[in-house]
Parts: structure tokens; sequence; C-alpha cells
């Protein structure tokens, strides 16, 4: 069977750039729903299954090229009642000068939201987006844990997006500091695959 090249998974990474900046200004148009899009395109290049590897970030590994991302310092929440891991109301969310650089999968694993008794990481909210909510399937049953994150009583009070809930809203905010990451790693994969001749 032929084995898919790097060169095929650089432009893969492309496209899902693309899709990637379509689904974000769909999302700033107001069309919230578009979260869930976008959650299946984040889980394209970024999570490994038993059937289907991820794009990154082992194709940025295989040259050397170094990946981090910006996430928030560990945080104790043994005390925490409520905490958001990313910017509510208003669009295009800053890069606070708290955030400090991760290793993907700290910041993959990173948790985001905590409603006592529940935490969520970055990673858990995005697939859940993506593999029951519609993204790339509708699962019948939602897990009891996960509730609390599509009822009515999670609702974001944005006066821009008043659909908005706590999922759509991470997932947002995951999508918009990962569009700047591959815009800026695009280039250096591009280089260090196809060098030119």
């Amino acid at each position: 069977m032929p084995q898919i090249t790097d060169e095929d998974y650089l432009k893969r990474l492309i496209e899902q750039r693309d899709f990637l900046r379509s689904e974000l200004k769909e999302y700033e148009k107001g069309q919230v729903h578009f979260a869930y899009k976008m959650a299946s395109t984040l889980r394209t290049i970024f999570h490994n299954t038993s059937s289907s590897t991820a794009i990154l970030p082992a194709l940025a590994e295989r040259y050397g090229i170094h990946i981090s991302f910006m996430g928030h310092p560990d945080q104790d929440f043994s005390r925490c009642i409520m905490y958001l891991g990313f910017v509510i109301g208003g669009l295009r969310p800053p890069q606070p000068p708290h955030r400090v650089e991760k290793p993907f999968d700290d910041y993959w694993n990173e948790i985001i939201y905590v409603e006592k008794p529940y935490r969520y990481t970055r990673k858990q909210l995005v697939l859940f987006a993506a593999n029951k909510l519609g993204g790339a399937h509708v699962d019948p049953e939602i897990p009891e844990n996960m509730l609390i994150l599509t009822q009515g009583n999670v609702k974001l009070g944005s006066q821009t997006h008043p659909e908005e809930l706590v999922l759509t809203r991470a997932v947002y905010d995951t999508g918009w500091h990962i569009l700047q990451k591959l815009d800026s790693l695009i280039p250096e994969l591009e280089k260090a695959i196809k060098p030119p001749h």
C-alpha cells in the first residue's frame, strides 16, 4: 500500500489551515455553530486514533522544528469553583501577558474550564464538540458529566454572540490561537520539506 509522503501531509495541513480560517470567519459573523466544524478541523490536525494519524506535531518534529503553544501557567484547582481559561465576549482573543509557552501535549491537556466539581481540558472540549455534537459525528447520548456544557445555564453573556456557550467559545479561542501558530509554522515546513533545487 502506498505511504502518504510528508509533502502530502503538508498539503493536508495547508488545507486544514484554510478550513480553520474560514470557520473562524463564520463564527465571527455570528454563526456560532461553526465551532463544531472548527473542532473537527482541530481534531484532524492534532488527534491520533487507532485508525488515523494526526498531522501535527509529528510532522514538525521529523524536521527538527520545535513548536510550542501559548497556554496558561499550571494552577491549583483544588479550591476553585469557577475558572474560564479563555476570553469571553468580543472577538479575536488577545495574547494575555500571563500566557506561557507549552509543549503540545501540555497545551492540549491543559484544564481550561472548571465548574466545580467538573474540570475539562482543551482536548476534552474540542473532541466533545467534534465527536458528539456534529463536528464529525452526532452522538445520540451525551455523557452526564458533559451535560453541563450543552444546557442553557452555561451560555455566556456575550452581546455579540448571544448563543455562545462555554463549549463553543473554548473551541473558538483554541482555533484562533492555532491559526496564528499555523500561519508562522507552515512557511517553515515548506522550506524544510520542499527545499529549493
